[in-house]
């Protein structure tokens, strides 16, 4: 085979990796959750909307928590973010360097919580609603 067909060969076989998702780079991003915004919550009115109208209009929260006044509802959302580089790639494609071990992967990975709670008091009402954020994950 000549030396042309052989370069040509590594080229078709990089681009196959490359579509098939072997790639020097990667990068990755998983929500869990519907992420809730103000105005999805516009609706609650401290002292008049009630523990149903919620739970119709935003779903089932992630979490209660019973206190001495009443419950407290948590709706979670996760956003997490992964990025990798691997510098040491394309060494594979270079003959007897390729033996040996050539990875040299740079990786920056977080994941973000947003969390909506709303307070009810013993009857069911809301008494108070809130966002609370926590820094974005690294991007």
């Amino acid at each position: 085979m000549t030396l042309r067909w052989q370069w040509m060969a590594r080229l078709a076989l990089a681009t196959c990796l490359i579509a098939v998702g072997c790639a020097p780079v990667s990068w990755t991003r998983v929500t869990i959750n519907r992420p809730l915004k103000p105005q999805d919550v516009a609706f609650i009115a401290p002292g008049k909307t009630k523990w149903n109208d919620v739970i119709k209009r935003l779903g089932a929260p992630n979490q209660l928590i019973m206190t001495s006044s009443g419950i407290v509802a948590n709706y979670y959302y996760y956003d997490g973010r992964h990025f990798g580089t691997d510098f040491g790639w394309p060494l594979g494609f270079l003959g007897p360097v390729s033996l040996a071990p050539h990875s040299m992967i740079l990786r920056k990975a977080g994941v973000g919580v947003d969390t909506f709670e709303v307070g009810f008091d013993s009857a069911g009402t809301v008494e108070y609603d809130s966002f609370s954020h926590t820094a974005p994950p690294s991007s």
